[in-house]
Parts: C-alpha cells; structure tokens; sequence
C-alpha cells in the first residue's frame, strides 16, 4: 500500500509567498490592487457583465504531498470562479473549501463533485462516493486528511466578470467570457505555478490549453495514443497536464454529475492513471 506524508511546513511557506505576492500585485490586506482593474472593469462592462474583482486560490495545509518519498503536489486550474462575490482572500477560499470537505459527495455541485473524482485519482483511490475514498492517512499526522486539504484550487482569472440570467438549472449569473481578462491574468497565474510548484496539473476547461500555452515549453505527449495527457515546463516548472473538460460542463462531458459518468470513467480516471504511473515510476 502507497505511503502518503506531507510537509505542512513548505505548505505554509508556500502560502505566506503566494499571499505576499497577490498582496502586492492582486489583492490582499492594502485591497485590490491589480493595475489592470479599470481596463479589466471596462472590458467586462462591453460586455453587459458586472466586474467582481480579487477571488484568490485555495492552497491546502498539507499541498505538499508525498507518495513513497516521490513528491505529489496536485493543482486542478478552472477557469474563474464565476460568481459575484469580491475580495476573497486565500484564507476564505480555503474556509470555503471546508464547506465542501464538509457536505457528502452527492450533496457537492457538479464542480466540487468533479474535483472530488479527479482528486481520488490523481492520489490513486478510484471514483466512487465513500467518505473513506475521500480520506488520505499521512504517516506524519495521526489524523486523515481530506483530499481537498490535499492540493491546490487555482482560476486562470481571479476575477469575474458575471451576467444576471435566468436558467433551467436555476442559476441567478452566468460568467461571460472576456479575453482581456484572461490576457491580464496570464503573469499572476504564471506567479502561482512558480511558487506552488506542481507536479500535476488538472484542466477543467477545454479552452484553458490555448490560454496557458504561452507559458508551455518543451511539451510532449506521455502516452501517444491519449491526448489529454502531456508533459511540460509550465511558467518554467516540469509536470504532467492533463486536460479535461469542465464538470458541469455539457453532456457527454459533464463528468461532475456522478462518479458513474462515463467521461469520468474513460476519460479522466486512466488519463491521471497513467500521469500517475509517469510520475510515480
């Protein structure tokens, strides 16, 4: 059986260099500070969207994982957060993924419920919807640890922009897309993925490939026969990407609908096997 440790220590470090950073180039304790607010404000409002400035990262305390001694630090990047909230710092975000480390897999949105199967993946638990699944031992804590206190929940923009909308799903906004948003967000993101380091990087948009891949170099296949999965130098750092669809995204693809999905079953769950079997030796 895989032995799992972690390094809390690094963790910290690691969130107290992220925090320094957004403070001075995003957001922190001196507020929303970003340079390109007023153009990122104006470009959103073209679009009929309201501007919600300031949504940071989730980094959990035990991020920096080991599996057998050879290090496993996992971040899954979406896209924005897509909600009208503003200034959420590091330290909500991740209270606000205690509220879902909290609630039973079934009871997640399809982002989390997604996120959960990705995550049980990646650390090599299979899909399902136990709590236990959920739960890794650490032989350096006498307490599990929830897969979500286990990795790091990055957006491509840390703002959004949000319409108003009325829909079957019963949503009360919409995320709109506004490319220079994402082009102002590129070298806050790069930031990120240096000082977080990664060793696997989870996609859940199928555009996010494209905008990240100013930041790519030296990128090959892992396994020829899937295109999902590649290996790079993202923003200057070695993983292993893998690239899937949003979970709430459309169906076939909407493998945050159950664990049973068949895009989550045939898609993602061999694509972070075989990143796994590549990392792990």
């Amino acid at each position: 059986m895989a032995q799992f440790t972690s390094d809390p220590v690094r963790t910290r470090q690691r969130i107290a260099e992220l925090d320094e950073y957004m403070s001075r180039s995003v957001f922190g304790a001196g507020g929303f500070v970003c340079r390109s607010s007023a153009s990122c404000g104006s470009a959103a409002a073209k679009k009929a969207a309201d501007f919600y400035e300031g949504q940071l990262s989730h980094v959990g305390l035990h991020y920096d994982l080991f599996e057998d001694g050879v290090p496993l630090r996992v971040l899954v990047l979406g896209m924005e957060m897509g909600r009208p909230d503003r200034h959420i710092s590091l330290e909500t975000r991740r209270l606000q993924q205690d509220e879902a480390i909290g609630m039973r897999f079934g009871a997640r949105h399809a982002h989390m419920l997604g996120t959960t199967s990705a995550l049980r993946a990646a650390f090599g638990r299979g899909l399902g919807d136990d709590r236990a699944g959920e739960l890794l031992p650490l032989a350096n804590d006498p307490v599990p640890q929830h897969v979500m206190q286990c990795y790091a929940l990055v957006n491509k923009r840390l703002c959004s922009a949000v319409r108003p909308v009325d829909s079957a799903k019963g949503r009360r906004f919409q995320a709109a897309q506004v490319p220079a948003m994402d082009r102002a967000c590129l070298p806050h993101l790069a930031a990120t993925i240096r000082i977080l380091e990664p060793t696997m990087v989870i996609l859940q948009s199928k555009a996010l490939r494209s905008l990240i891949a100013p930041h790519l170099k030296h990128v090959e296949r892992i396994d020829p026969a899937n295109e999902q999965l590649e290996y790079a130098e993202f923003a200057g750092v070695a993983t292993a990407i893998a690239n899937f669809s949003h979970p709430a995204a459309h169906a076939p693809y909407n493998w945050g609908s159950s664990h049973r999905n068949v895009y989550a079953m045939d898609v993602v769950e061999p694509t972070l096997e075989t990143a796994r079997s590549f990392l792990l030796g």
